[in-house]
């Protein structure tokens, strides 16, 4: 069988089969991962604002059978590629694709200029992890999920703080106002492909921005929240997230990849009714030594 197996990156054209192989090769995943053709394309296409030309694939025939899905981005100061998802489907599990697929693909990634490779996996996911770690992945970081499971949210927020939709952002004010480091998807640089399904709600005094949040109505999902240090433990920030649980479609909402050691932000959202879910480790592969 391995000798049928040929490599090569994706194209626009692959679509079709790149839904149908996700679909496949996270059959039994441990998170729902089912989602339509429709879903799948904008995830690819706007959310990950998938790199075809160096996002690797393997093919068994014409059929695909092993896959990563990347972005390039500037992440923590450095040019990375970020794995927005990798799978393998049943019945070619076992060949190491995953590396495979990585020593495929790096000479490209270091000819364009890109430092590292980054990707998330469930901290439970221990298969998934060795696969990694034998693709050259070191873990970094630990980030926490939360979701508010019932949909109602504890606390109420003061009607006197103005919260206002805007369609556009200056990334420099925003950046200004946070000290955590989202997770790379979640970087300000990288929502932007994403702002047609985005929302995005802002406190504002005159002209000096208290805080936002930024938001999929769709599914409730929360993409990013910051209130400027000063204005903390004023209600900003309930009142923000509380106008985006009233605009939500989805009332269980979600906000993924805190950095576990951010306890004071978790709490926050753990007092709005929010509780602990899933963890991931966020894990790194250095290209180039600087």
């Amino acid at each position: 069988m391995a000798s049928s197996l040929h490599y090569r990156t994706l194209t626009k054209g692959d679509m079709g089969q790149m839904h149908r192989s996700f679909v496949e090769a996270f059959s039994n995943y441990q998170v729902n991962m089912k989602m339509s053709r429709e879903a799948f394309e904008d995830r690819m296409l706007y959310k990950l604002n998938i790199n075809f030309d160096l996002s690797p694939a393997v093919f068994s025939g014409d059929k695909l059978v092993g896959f990563i899905f990347q972005t390039i981005n500037e992440y923590e100061g450095q040019l990375a590629a970020y794995n927005g998802g990798t799978g393998v489907i049943p019945g070619y599990l076992g060949q190491g694709l995953t590396t495979k697929l990585y020593d495929f693909i790096t000479p490209q990634l270091k000819a364009e200029g890109v430092k590292k490779c980054v990707l998330e996996v469930l901290t439970d996911n221990d298969q998934a992890i060795k696969a990694y770690t034998r693709s050259g992945f070191d873990k970094t970081k630990t980030f926490q999920c939360l979701m508010l499971k019932d949909g109602f949210l504890k606390s109420s927020f003061d009607n006197s703080i103005s919260v206002k939709e805007v369609r556009e952002f200056t990334i420099e004010e925003y950046l200004a106002l946070g000290d955590i480091n989202p997770s790379m998807l979640d970087q300000l640089t990288q929502v932007k492909y994403h702002l047609a399904k985005e929302t995005i709600l802002e406190c504002r005094n005159a002209d000096e921005i208290e805080g936002y949040i930024i938001f999929q109505p769709k599914n409730g999902r929360i993409t990013q929240l910051a209130v400027d240090n000063k204005h903390r433990r004023n209600g900003v920030g309930t009142a923000l997230v509380s106008r985006a649980h009233l605009l939500s479609e989805s009332k269980t909402m979600s906000v993924l990849n805190i950095e576990s050691k951010h306890e004071g932000i978790i709490s926050f959202f753990e007092n709005l009714g929010f509780t602990k879910d899933l963890k991931q480790f966020e894990m790194q592969k250095i290209l180039v030594d600087v």
